[in-house]
């Protein structure tokens, strides 16, 4: 077992706990916690300082977990057989099994990074970035704030990442798409999808 199969192992145990770990994901540096535990929400909104008002966003491994926590329409579903895993997020209509303190919708991804992927295998994770709310993105664990990182329950160190474009986020209502984020998966790019 190699050093960080050990820790993706642990930081999974963590998880499980209700705690919140430091993780490398496809574009910068994350926090993740049980997307689906109300009191490990709370604490990644604490540790960020991150107004309540501002949703987090979620990692979920296939789109059959997706769709245990979201209503997903025909439309969304081809969205998310051609785009992920990928740079977009998705936002959809949540399922009564999500947490009312995650987000008022449930905006999700299947990550291409090993990491996030193979720690999203047991539910939905957190995919928010591990930063003070309104800093700097981190993309190597040095960046990250002191503070932050004396919440943090775990801390998978996978070096300096590239610096990745965060990704596209978007909805699909009624077969229309809606960007909330322009990333690399361009509207016109979903639109033909549909």
């Amino acid at each position: 077992m190699g050093d960080l199969e050990k820790q993706i192992e642990e930081a999974r145990e963590e998880i499980e706990k209700g705690g919140i770990v430091v993780f490398p994901t496809e574009t910068a540096y994350g926090i993740a916690a049980d997307a689906t535990n109300r009191i490990a929400i709370e604490k990644v909104y604490e540790a960020k300082k991150r107004p309540r008002s501002k949703g987090l966003t979620a990692i979920v491994d296939s789109l059959e977990t997706a769709e245990k926590y979201a209503e997903l329409s025909e439309y969304e579903k081809k969205v998310v057989r051609e785009f992920m895993p990928g740079p977009l997020t998705l936002v959809a209509e949540k399922k009564d099994s999500v947490p009312d303190n995650l987000n008022k919708d449930f905006a999700f991804r299947i990550s291409s990074a090993e990491v996030a992927a193979e720690l999203s295998q047991k539910g939905p994770i957190t995919a928010t970035s591990a930063n003070i709310s309104g800093n700097e993105t981190s993309y190597s664990v040095d960046d990250i704030s002191e503070k932050l990182l004396e919440k943090a329950d775990y801390v998978i160190d996978a070096g300096k990442l590239e610096d990745g474009p965060t990704s596209t986020i978007a909805a699909v209502i009624d077969g229309e798409v809606e960007i909330f984020r322009e990333g690399p998966i361009k509207k016109n790019e979903i639109e033909k999808v549909l």
